[in-house]
């Protein structure tokens, strides 16, 4: 689940024990996916104590979470699983696969890994790394970053219009298995689905593409969807 689909505030997440746990159980497809990513392996509830140590990290991460300072919580939640299960393989003394560089991982064995610590120069690599590793993705798609910048309608709400048909897109699996196997959009179908005209659909169907691609791979890119994606949850 995505920050702007949680209609939660974090006042409610943190002082009443059933909405932390409802939201934490929400969070488990995010959870077990950059655990899964850290260690380079799918990993499965029940069986992997990789996903307990995700689980702690994530609790840990609401627990020191400031919403003030502007900083997406699942981005920090990303980076606090990694330190903790390199912390875990070192306790462990298992071989770590870990994408982090273990000269990243903080003050060893009791990793409390305040929002404080999380600095500018850490959020700029990690932004880095989205931009990078989207940039390939897009490429896939024969798009690019000026696709995006320049098929970006310039009034709100084309915007968002153009928005909800990318969500419409992505949360289709008839239609985004469509797009994963024939790396194009099923105009008719999303015409249909929509009642968006056709011709806005072909004139902004790289930008559509794009977006849609962000939303289908949430967890991969958190910083990017959070610019495109407007902020739902209120304070």
């Amino acid at each position: 689940m995505s920050e702007s689909e949680n209609q939660l505030s974090w006042k409610t997440i943190k002082t009443e024990t059933q909405a932390k746990e409802d939201f934490i159980r929400e969070s488990q497809p995010f959870i077990r996916h950059v655990a899964g990513q850290a260690v380079q392996r799918l990993l499965e509830w029940g069986r992997d104590e990789e996903l307990s140590e995700a689980l702690l990290a994530f609790n840990e991460a609401i627990n020191h979470f400031d919403e003030e300072r502007n900083v997406p919580f699942l981005a920090y939640a990303r980076v606090v699983i990694k330190r903790r299960l390199i912390d875990f393989y070192r306790r462990e003394k298992k071989k770590s696969t870990l994408s982090l560089d273990e000269g990243e991982c903080g003050r060893g064995a009791e990793i409390h890994y305040s929002l404080s610590e999380f600095s500018e120069q850490e959020q700029n690599k990690e932004r880095a790394l989205e931009i990078q590793e989207f940039a390939t993705r897009l490429a896939e798609y024969q798009l690019s970053f000026n696709d995006l910048a320049e098929n970006c309608p310039k009034h709100q709400d084309s915007r968002c219009t153009l928005l909800e048909v990318a969500q419409s897109l992505a949360k289709d699996q008839e239609m985004w298995q469509h797009v994963i196997k024939k790396k194009r959009i099923p105009m008719q179908a999303l015409n249909i689905k929509t009642q968006v005209h056709l011709k806005v659909l072909e004139r902004r169907r790289k930008y559509i593409l794009a977006v849609a691609l962000l939303i289908a791979n949430e967890h991969d890119f958190i910083y990017l969807r959070e610019y495109v994606m407007p902020k739902e949850r209120k304070g």
